[in-house]
């Protein structure tokens, strides 16, 4: 019997009544139990393909009630795998900071039949798309990618002195792009102008929705546009402390910059979807984060624009 206990948290999986579970539940192939039951429990599942790198897929409550033995059951998914892939995985229980991690009590990562991985999932938990109505994928392995480090960003901002304030689509702020900024990388080094900048948006939760415009002057010549949105986490307080003037010291940002340039130069830039991490420093006024690209497999970047499909009597070419 797996079960493992800790902090006064029970998880347990890989037993006859749950397997009995994750055959009633569609759509899941891994049902976990967690007790005691708690609005705050959460349910991830760390698992391996191959014995490669660890990888986390969050779990969702299969019902709102808790069983009568007082177990919260909780259902994950796993992304399809190719036939003769090796899963295991093991499953950990969260709550109000808390944890119960098998690891912690010697448990190893339990191995996953391929059956439960070949199931695709549609449709929501009440069944609303039935089995003969879903659509086969055509690609059941997940898509492969190569994450790139293009360039890291330095940018000093303004201060907001006149800020428009609360409104009803929330705390509206703008950090406006001060000289001194620049971009330096394998990929390009340069400067951004200083113009532009940061209109945001601060929800009551103290998530920051940023709008971002801006200019960079590579220092090879030429100028690209960015555009683009992406979250600033001031923390579960920072709504407060920002419509009252302050704001904590820093705050952990993720973006999804894209870029434009009629430069022949950086013309590979104008198909790129970039992610970036960093973090804002309200202490300086500095915004700073690493730049990020995905690469799909060269295999997949060899068909783009040679394959032609028919739609009714149309024909595109992808």
């Amino acid at each position: 019997m797996a079960e493992y206990s800790e902090s006064g948290l029970t998880v347990r999986w890989a037993t006859p009544d749950l397997a009995s579970s994750e055959q009633q539940s569609p759509g899941f192939g891994i049902v976990v139990a967690a007790r005691p039951a708690n609005p705050s429990n959460v349910v991830t599942a760390l698992y391996t393909v191959d014995g490669g790198p660890a990888r986390i897929v969050r779990g969702h409550r299969l019902r709102t009630a808790p069983r009568g033995d007082g177990d919260e059951l909780f259902g994950l998914q796993l992304p399809p795998q190719n036939n003769d892939a090796r899963v295991a995985f093991i499953p950990i229980l969260s709550c109000s900071g808390r944890q119960a991690d098998p690891r912690r009590g010697g448990f190893a990562l339990t191995p996953l039949a391929q059956p439960t991985l070949q199931q695709p999932t549609f449709g929501s938990l009440d069944g609303a798309i039935s089995r003969n109505e879903r659509v086969a994928p055509s690609h059941l392995a997940r898509f492969g990618f190569e994450l790139e480090f293009l360039f890291r960003v330095t940018a000093p901002v303004d201060c907001d002195r006149d800020p428009v304030g609360e409104t009803p689509d929330g705390l509206r702020m703008k950090f406006l792009l001060r000289s001194g900024g620049y971009v330096q990388g394998p990929a390009i080094t340069g400067e951004i102008l200083p113009v532009g900048g940061d209109w945001m948006r601060i929800r009551p939760d103290g998530v920051g929705i940023a709008e971002i415009s801006a200019l960079i002057k590579p220092a090879g010549g030429g100028v690209i546009l960015t555009e683009y949105s992406g979250i600033v986490d001031f923390g579960p307080d920072g709504y407060r402390q920002l419509a009252a003037g302050g704001g904590p010291k820093r705050a952990s940002l993720r973006f999804a910059p894209r870029y434009l340039t009629a430069d022949p130069s950086w013309a590979w830039m104008n198909r790129l979807q970039c992610f970036s991490v960093g973090e804002v420093n309200l202490e300086r006024y500095l915004v700073e984060y690493d730049l990020y690209t995905f690469r799909s497999n060269p295999s997949d970047d060899r068909d783009i624009g040679k394959r032609e499909i028919t739609c009714s009597t149309q024909k595109q070419r992808l």
